[in-house]
């Protein structure tokens, strides 16, 4: 391989690094509706190097989706090795979902449901599905909480949420409490 070669090939890695950092940076602001030309500007690529690397909205709704449970991964394992992981996991992505204003749109667009929902609480199913019963084990939730309800979970929370502060408390604090007694163990 030609040096010319190797620096084109880091060139548009690099590239492709960039549409993926805008495309997750603008969904997470805008919405998956955003315009793509919007992330190639963003990325400073033109629209044909997006198509290059993305032929549609769908591939790379899928890679952002992926930055996401790699995230998601990589804070579940930090906590490896504490009981309350899938609590801590649950809380972090619903701060996550009011931070980007994804409860918002996820409510505007629940009448055109997406497979894409289907692959990301499949994959956060995954993820916490080990914590979920060290959890359990602990005494911190119900024995009979099922994993497949974690995305009901997330929603619950940042829907309750939405409200910042109930005077000087958070609101997220307030619906965790409810939320953890609703799942601990009767």
């Amino acid at each position: 391989m030609s040096l010319s070669t190797r620096i084109v090939r880091k060139d548009a890695k690099e590239r492709r690094e960039r549409l993926i950092v805008a495309a997750v940076d603008l969904f997470g602001s805008e919405g998956f509706d955003v315009p793509l030309e919007k992330i190639a500007s963003l990325a400073g690529v033109s629209r044909t190097t997006l198509y290059r690397n993305f032929p549609d909205r769908e591939t790379i709704i899928g890679i952002v989706q992926r930055v996401h449970l790699e995230r998601v991964q990589e804070f579940v394992g930090q906590w490896a090795d504490r009981d309350d992981a899938f609590l801590l996991a649950i809380v972090m992505m619903a701060e996550k979902t009011l931070s980007s204003g994804g409860f918002e749109k996820l409510l505007a667009s629940r009448n055109n449901p997406e497979a894409h929902t289907e692959v990301f609480v499949s994959g956060v199913t995954s993820i916490l599905s080990e914590p979920l019963e060290r959890a359990k084990a602990a005494g911190l939730v119900r024995k009979d909480f099922d994993i497949s309800q974690i995305g009901v979970v997330i929603l619950m929370l940042s829907g309750g949420a939405l409200a910042r502060t109930n005077g000087d408390r958070p609101v997220i604090d307030i619906a965790l409490d409810l939320l953890t007694a609703g799942l601990a163990p009767r």
